[in-house]
């Protein structure tokens, strides 16, 4: 049997209901492993907190919440279970990119229900062919996570340009027209069921395909003026990398604890491990490291949100800065996370341990495409430097 979730977050700011499911979210951690997917409590948990519906648009009944807001819920959750925090940041990135169709494609997505999922990859895959006024679409789309838990899915495809380059388009499809292969058989992150979308033969009309030239170009923030404005990836994904400081700080949390009970330390210099000024260095080094994460990512967030409220794109060297504290924060919390396990020792390996679940999820989560820190630092040092960088609407 899972854990009952609250009946209510009312009241509650997004922060502080996510803060109130840590317990529940634990809990549920090693069920949620288990199946790798979300139980129904969390699930459940997260939809009545409202943390489902942080990226829905507030017309539909959302919190039309900014990056910071979804950063800080993001670690919060990651607190009691990473999975549920990565969900919960997939949905936030989903109904940001969805929010960009026109307004009677979001009503068909949020009319009767705020809370409604869209999960996807922005990753091109299969094929498009052009049909009507639309495009038919066939193929495989991996590692979509929490497809389980969306009725609405995005297919990141490409296209012929204009220019002889193709365009990247993402369509909005319902889960429903594809087959969902179970794939995601993975050492971390398992919870977040990330498995592989097949279309055959799918159709999606152009009013619910998004361009991300456009997105970048500001023609949907156009036609939604009083939302803020998408910075593609970075609106999206920064939330992803709150969870592996939310792992990091949950992480540091236990080791202290542990720490403070008198765990005795293993070795013939010192009797306690709170007492060995090795293990107090490596702590001072990996608190610091979180915290360092914790900083780079709220500054990105902050300054992401300070755009998209003023309807302006970040201007190149500002992006490539941003992308990169992303990437820096997420080597830091995994960092972090590895000199913690260097002082709790081969114990937090043991099957079980929620320290070995800790550092699986991190080890994974970090490997993120997007989050690169050799791709962020190339193009940081370019930008720097006045390099050339490609006309991507992706950079």
């Amino acid at each position: 049997m899972g854990t009952a979730p609250p009946d209510t977050a009312e009241g509650l700011t997004p922060v502080e209901a996510a803060r109130s499911l840590i317990p529940l979210l634990a809990a549920e951690a090693v069920r949620t492993e288990e199946r790798r997917a979300l139980t129904e409590t969390t699930v459940t948990a997260l939809r009545r907190a409202g943390l489902l519906r942080l990226g829905t648009p507030a017309a539909y009944g959302g919190q039309g919440a900014g990056a910071r807001t979804a950063v800080d819920v993001c670690e919060e959750l990651a607190r009691g279970c990473a999975s549920a925090s990565w969900t919960a940041g997939i949905a936030y990135g989903g109904a940001l990119f969805a929010s960009q169709l026109p307004d009677p494609e979001r009503e068909t997505l949020w009319r009767d229900d705020p809370d409604t999922v869209v999960c996807g990859t922005a990753t091109p895959s299969g094929t498009a062919r052009r049909t009507g006024d639309g495009w038919t679409l066939s193929g495989r789309w991996p590692w979509i996570s929490g497809i389980r838990h969306a009725p609405w899915t995005l297919l990141g495809f490409a296209r012929p340009g204009t220019g002889g380059e193709p365009e990247r388009d993402m369509a909005v499809v319902p889960t429903s027209a594809l087959t969902v292969e179970d794939t995601w058989h993975m050492a971390g992150m398992r919870g977040t069921g990330s498995h592989t979308a097949v279309a055959d033969e799918v159709y999606v009309p152009d009013s619910r395909t998004i361009s991300f030239t456009a997105m970048a170009d500001g023609v949907y923030r156009r036609r939604h003026p009083g939302e803020p404005r998408i910075t593609f990836h970075l609106s999206i994904n920064l939330p992803l990398v709150a969870t592996a400081v939310g792992i990091a700080a949950a992480s540091l949390e236990k080791v202290l604890d542990a720490a403070a009970r008198g765990r005795p330390a293993l070795s013939p210099l010192h009797r306690l491990v709170a007492e060995a000024p090795a293990h107090q260095l490596n702590l001072a080094d990996a608190a610091t490291l979180t915290d360092t994460a914790r900083l780079h990512l709220r500054r990105a967030a902050d300054e992401i949100d300070t755009h998209a409220r003023a309807g302006h794109r970040p201007a190149l060297a500002e992006r490539a800065r941003l992308r990169m504290d992303a990437a820096h924060a997420m080597r830091c919390a995994r960092d972090a996370m590895s000199l913690l396990l260097d002082t709790a020792g081969a114990g937090s390996f043991a099957d079980g341990s929620a320290l070995q679940r800790a550092w699986r999820d991190i080890e994974t989560a970090s490997r993120h495409a997007a989050l690169s820190v050799q791709t962020s630092k190339e193009i940081y040092g370019r930008a720097l430097l006045g390099a050339p960088l490609p006309p991507n609407p992706v950079i």
